[in-house]
């Protein structure tokens, strides 16, 4: 039997200086490691937290938590995407923006902004928010104004479809190989309104008008996306493609986001959407050294 006596070749070697670099209003991540993004649904109907973040208070506290938790950037949601009545912008912006306030004045990592809505894309900015996810990766040109006059890191992402319709059908594509197509022409777009890929990172979309079958390929190939020269961003979290392969409700998805999170780690994938920081950070710990060989802080344990 032949043993191989080199490991597999990191799948960010070799990658061009800034490739792994996000910039943002506020700084930036170094994204040739892995870093967590924690979830606070600020909605009375998000799909995991079932509400239990909604209002001012409690959103900040589950933020402040989520930061003393490891999270590399906490992200501020006002509308679920769930399929139900849209919510109109005032109504999103007066959940969002006092969350974003007073998140800004305690804590020491950057503040994102989740909305498909320029004018509360607009307001979290000035409120603070120094990075914009938008879920239907700066469809509307007035998103990518928004950009690149707050010069915000931005969250690129795929969407087959639109927030809030239930897909009737899904596409019959490659689907990896599609996201690769459209994040080219989507990036040198963002590039031509004044939002430079330094600026850029590249969600995939899973789950988002995509079938659990073509998530599960797209996670089986998330390591294509890196062809696009930008952080991989991942928004595994009790996805609904982790109920689909084992049965479990969201909020019992835990153990299977754990295994994404990791397999996406050694795929190349950079920064993953999460609800559990405290029990994840752990998991992307110990999954960095194996992939490293090398910890980023050795322990003294008893046993």
């Amino acid at each position: 039997m032949t043993v191989p006596t080199t490991a597999p070749e990191d799948p960010l070697a070799g990658r061009p200086p800034g490739a792994n670099l996000w910039e943002h209003a506020g700084g930036r991540l170094d994204c040739s490691r892995g870093h967590l993004i924690g979830i606070v649904n600020a909605t009375p109907d998000s799909f995991t937290d079932e509400g239990r973040h909604h209002g001012t208070a409690a959103s900040v506290a589950h933020g402040e938590r989520l930061a003393a938790a490891g999270a590399s950037v906490v992200e501020v949601g006002g509308e679920s995407l769930r399929f139900a009545r849209r919510t109109e912008p005032e109504v999103e912006a007066a959940r969002v923006v006092p969350v974003i306030e007073r998140l800004v004045r305690v804590l020491d990592v950057p503040v994102a902004v989740d909305t498909f809505k320029p004018a509360v894309a607009e307001a979290a900015i000035a409120a603070g928010a120094v990075i914009l996810n938008d879920p239907t990766g700066l469809r509307d040109p007035a998103m990518a104004r928004v950009a690149a006059a707050g010069g915000a890191g931005v969250v690129l992402t795929h969407f087959f479809g639109a927030p809030k319709i239930r897909p009737r059908t899904f596409p019959d594509v490659d689907v990896p190989a599609a996201v690769r197509d459209w994040g080219a022409a989507a990036i040198a777009a963002a590039s031509e309104a004044g939002i430079p890929a330094a600026r850029i990172v590249v969600d995939p979309g899973v789950g988002l008008g995509k079938s659990p079958p073509q998530d599960l390929d797209l996670l089986h190939r998330i390591h294509e996306i890196l062809a696009l020269g930008r952080p991989v961003f991942v928004p595994i979290g009790n996805k609904k493609v982790l109920g689909a392969v084992t049965g479990l409700a969201a909020k019992d998805r835990l153990a299977p986001t754990a295994a994404g999170v990791a397999w996406c780690r050694t795929r190349g994938a950079s920064l993953f959407r999460v609800h559990d920081v405290a029990f994840l950070r752990d998991v992307l710990t110990m999954t960095e050294a194996m992939l490293t060989g090398e910890p980023g802080t050795w322990h003294e344990v008893v046993k």
